[in-house]
């Protein structure tokens, strides 16, 4: 677990500056200040109050607190037990119930409660932020993707460009006449062209063939890299 100290001294230091940029902006509102600052005044000021439990307060609460097991909570338990089996640097391989329980307490105020970001969420929209993590690395997957898939695009738009130039019309004794490249601004807008969006342009039937092979030739290298055989799909 982290060091109480150093998290206590951190928090102390990002509510006064919290304190201190509500203050400035509404230092010169003469009006009502909105009760959600005002709100938040209030409780930073008990917050910082609190940072250091003072002796009346520690000796009222009780030295050991008792915990009703059911099922259901001995489930929750065993979960987090098996995760700290896994992760034993995370309590230093103690195992203990009490131990256990202090350090998801520890962990959920140090990284969810005291993240600024986490201030305004409400129950179902922190669940949604704290379920997006998960997905993280398929989004960082994706856009490599995408990038990789818009250079290539990029990279065959050139070199069509560059080919369809120099396409020969007719060959004379000789001689080689080129057409005007088919892919400038005027031809495109005088004579039209297909699109994909026209299903029987010649070249959507072959893009869509081309897929096909592709997609089949992903499959079986997908087989032979496969230690077990098995298939997944994108």
């Amino acid at each position: 677990m982290k060091d109480v100290t150093k998290i206590k001294t951190e928090t102390i230091k990002n509510l006064a500056r919290r304190k201190n940029y509500l203050l400035n902006q509404y230092q010169d509102i003469t009006a009502d200040v909105p009760e959600q600052v005002t709100a938040e005044l209030q409780l930073i000021e008990l917050m910082l109050t609190e940072a250091n439990v003072n002796d009346d307060t520690y000796q009222k609460r009780p030295a050991t607190i008792n915990i009703r097991n059911t099922r259901d909570e001995e489930w929750y338990f065993q979960q987090m037990k098996h995760w700290i089996k896994s992760h034993p640097q995370a309590t230093s391989g103690k195992l203990g119930r009490s131990f256990i329980y202090k350090f998801t307490l520890h962990f959920f105020v140090e990284n969810i409660v005291l993240n600024s970001q986490n201030r305004d969420l409400g129950l179902s929209e922190l669940e949604n932020r704290i379920s997006q993590l998960s997905k993280n690395n398929d989004s960082r997957q994706i856009n490599a993707q995408n990038k990789n898939i818009e250079a290539s695009l990029g990279f065959m738009m050139s070199m069509l460009y560059q080919l369809v130039g120099h396409m020969p019309e007719s060959v004379d004794n000789k001689k080689i006449d080129y057409k005007l490249n088919p892919l400038t601004e005027i031809e495109i807008m005088t004579a039209g062209t297909d699109t994909d969006l026209n299903d029987n342009a010649e070249f959507n039937l072959a893009f869509q063939a081309f897929k096909e092979v592709r997609k089949r030739d992903k499959q079986q290298l997908k087989k032979l890299h496969q230690s077990k055989g098995k298939l997944y799909d994108d």
